[in-house]
């Protein structure tokens, strides 16, 4: 409601209340969501924290330090600049010939012949020649030359030239001339000039002055070496994951100062930018994850303990595969680099899977998945096996009942990993060392998700207070103490609850509602009867009925006392909150008709009979399974004391029963069951009715239907009679439960 005041509407007391409620819930859950997120990129960060050091050339290293990312490469700067300085150092050095010398040393040559050439063999004219040369020529070896035509002088010169030409035509530099003249000489003995006129020429090589014609060009070997060193490729240094790059006690070296930094091991200020980019993927990754949760299950949104739960296994699993992934080897590359696909995510699969539901299971996998690939260094196979290995376990957890079944999950998980590594081995040509560890750290995976698994199931279950199939299906065991004593103490209730399992849990088949704990819920609903099991009417020998000699009220009081009984004895034996929540509400706060009406009928002033003392004080079923068990509860009792086995009788009650509960009892307005799940209930419990009091149909003539309406009425005037209640609507007795 709300309050006018001068044409403006302001909230009732009550819907201000529930919008402080619900601000603060969602405060608490973005509270929660930044607590998430803080924690997980701790447990993320703090390896990348200590991975990043500040050594420098020429420091000695204290330890040990291994790659741990994806293979990768890096261009190094360093390789690259010893390579072209390689390059530059085969260019050598570049050298100018100067043609100009030789020009000048040829017409030096023939200058000699033309000289030799015009002397004559006389004192005078050898003193003339002699002076003219250069060098010391012996008398007989200038006489000879002298005698010689002016055609043989040149034709000699000119072999000569040509044995000049070629060395300074390679040039002769300043260190080179004696190397020039012994190259000469050679030429002059290896040639057809012998005798005197060798010689000459062999006096003429060694007086004679070589001048230099080659120089060194400064510019042009630059660049040369220039021209080398841009033809060299940037170098790629490859980093294989688990490679050692730095030894302790070793000093370090430029080349490693510089792989600390291109792998972003090395600390500098945008060694800082990857922790943001972490900090932005869990954000949203978490982010998401709670949005699914409030968009498509709100049971779980709704409920804080469930949302602690999700992130406590998060939370949990996250460390773990962290801790592992630091697990260092001494000698095996393999097992350090693939140590991590021990992370056992399939374990915290299984288990949102066995305590919330799949889809939750499928979208927390995926994001421990990411997560994994960040925790490996980025290397896609351990997002990929988590991932597979996930999506196993969630399968293998979806029929899971038995704790032993646990067995059967960890085979199925550890071949799906297997299979996963095999495969990712085949596909980049990993070797066969690498791929058989792999092999093996992903099938023994599988055996440890599932003991991680089957180990911190009752410990969760307990502090986070969810009920579990496993759980039920071993409260559902007939050796449980409680049962047991139901069937000595109590056998005519116990048979009771088992028929209205069988009722309930094919009702909650049809309608997608929870089997298990609707059968659970069902076998202990009048576990409270065991306090005082001869008052009601199933434990009861014909004729000894102790309500005859008590007072209505009283009656009504014992009787309505055994849901709040019931809930008191499976809290003392530690019952799962659900089951619990239906025993106290099987009945709602409906009303003991049979009681009610005897003690208006008793009463000398009928106006004083309070209504109350004789409805149960529970809550009225506030889910699809509190109300199945109690329409099978109700159904299951009227139809038994009807003693028949026709089918239209049968199916007349069964939907007055359950019309009753929807219109004059009113006790299904606060449990979500549609009209649609109504009806498929209805005809589910004619099914499994069918099957428990074999049916007949009736032939339809006039006188069977008066020989069953005498048959009918005949039965219900003996329990009127007998003070035997059937049914629980206002025109017949009430049949204590």
């Amino acid at each position: 409601m709300s309050n006018k005041t001068e044409g403006r509407t302001h909230p009732s007391p009550a819907a201000i209340k529930r919008n402080k409620i619900r601000r603060r819930r969602r405060a608490v859950r973005l509270l929660g969501l930044a607590a998430t997120i803080a924690l997980a990129f701790a447990i993320l960060a703090v390896d990348l924290f200590t991975n990043h050091i500040s050594y420098t050339e020429g420091d000695i290293a204290s330890e040990d330090l291994y790659y741990r990312g994806a293979a990768t490469s890096y261009e190094s700067d360093l390789a690259t600049q010893a390579a072209r300085n390689e390059a530059a150092s085969q260019v050598g050095q570049i050298f100018v010939v100067d043609e100009e010398v030789w020009q000048s040393v040829e017409n030096q040559l023939r200058d000699y012949g033309r000289k030799v050439a015009a002397g004559s063999a006389t004192t005078q004219g050898l003193a003339d020649v002699r002076s003219a040369l250069p060098g010391n020529y012996s008398d007989d070896c200038l006489y000879y030359m002298l005698s010689l035509s002016e055609e043989e002088v040149t034709s000699l010169f000119d072999l000569f030239i040509s044995m000049v030409q070629p060395v300074y035509a390679e040039g002769i530099g300043t260190d080179e001339t004696a190397a020039a003249r012994e190259k000469i000489g050679l030429s002059i003995s290896l040639s057809s000039i012998n005798g005197q006129p060798e010689v000459f020429f062999k006096n003429l090589l060694e007086a004679m002055e070589l001048p230099y014609n080659k120089a060194y060009d400064a510019v042009a070997t630059r660049a040369a070496q220039d021209a080398a060193m841009d033809a060299v490729e940037p170098v790629q240094v490859q980093v294989m994951s688990g490679e050692k790059l730095i030894s302790r006690g070793a000093p370090i070296t430029a080349e490693q100062v510089e792989a600390l930094e291109a792998l972003g091991l090395l600390s500098t200020q945008q060694g800082r930018l990857p922790y943001l980019g972490l900090l932005l993927i869990l954000t949203l990754l978490f982010s998401m994850l709670l949005f699914y949760l409030r968009q498509f299950k709100q049971p779980i949104y709704n409920k804080p303990t469930l949302l602690l739960l999700v992130a406590a296994l998060l939370l949990l699993f996250l460390l773990l595969a962290k801790l592992i992934s630091m697990i260092e080897f001494a000698g095996g590359s393999e097992a350090g680099s693939l140590i991590s696909l021990l992370a056992p995510v399939p374990a915290a699969s299984m288990l949102l899977s066995i305590l919330l539901d799949r889809n939750t299971a499928f979208l927390s996998t995926c994001t421990l998945s990411v997560c994994m690939g960040i925790i490996a260094g980025g290397e896609l196979l351990f997002s990929i096996t988590a991932l597979i290995g996930g999506i196993m376990g969630i399968l293998a957890a979806t029929r899971l009942y038995q704790r032993f079944q646990f067995i059967g999950a960890s085979l199925w998980v550890a071949g799906a990993n297997a299979v996963a590594v095999l495969a990712w081995g085949l596909i980049w040509h990993k070797s066969a060392a690498e791929i058989g560890v792999g092999v093996i750290f992903g099938a023994a995976n599988g055996l440890l998700s599932s003991i991680l698994a089957m180990g911190l199931m009752p410990f969760l279950e307990s502090a986070f207070g969810v009920t579990t199939s496993i759980r039920l299906m071993e409260l559902s065991n007939s050796n449980n103490p409680l049962l047991k004593r139901l069937m000595m103490e109590a056998p005519g209730t116990y048979n009771h609850s088992i028929l209205v399992g069988n009722l309930a849990e094919a009702a909650a088949d049809a309608i997608g509602a929870n089997t298990m704990l609707v059968r659970v819920a069902s076998y202990y609903h009048d576990v409270g009867k065991l306090k005082r099991p001869q008052f009601f009417i199933e434990n009861q020998r014909p004729g000894d009925n102790p309500h005859d000699k008590l007072q209505p009220a009283l009656s009504a009081m014992i009787i309505t006392s055994h849901p709040v009984d019931g809930g008191r004895m499976l809290r003392q034996a530690r019952m799962p909150q659900e089951v619990i929540d239906i025993v106290e509400q099987h009945h709602g706060d409906s009303r003991l008709n049979f009681f009610y009406r005897r003690a208006l009928e008793q009463a000398d002033y009928p106006e004083l009979v309070e209504e109350a003392d004789f409805r149960y004080q529970g809550k009225k079923p506030q889910t699809k399974e509190a109300g199945l068990v109690m329409l099978a509860d109700s159904v299951q009792a009227a139809v038994q004391a009807l003693n028949t086995s026709d089918r239209a009788v049968i199916e007349e009650r069964v939907h007055e029963v359950i019309q009753s509960k929807i219109g004059a009892e009113d006790q299904l307005r606060q449990c979500p069951l549609t009209f649609r799940d109504l009806e498929q209930i209805e005809q589910s419990f004619l099914m499994v009715l069918s099957g428990m009091n074999h049916l007949r149909v009736s032939y339809g003539n006039e006188q069977d239907k008066a020989i069953e309406q005498a048959l009918r009425q005949s039965q219900l005037a003996a329990a009127n009679a007998a003070r035997l209640p059937e049914g629980q609507t206002g025109d017949t007795p009430y049949k204590p439960e």
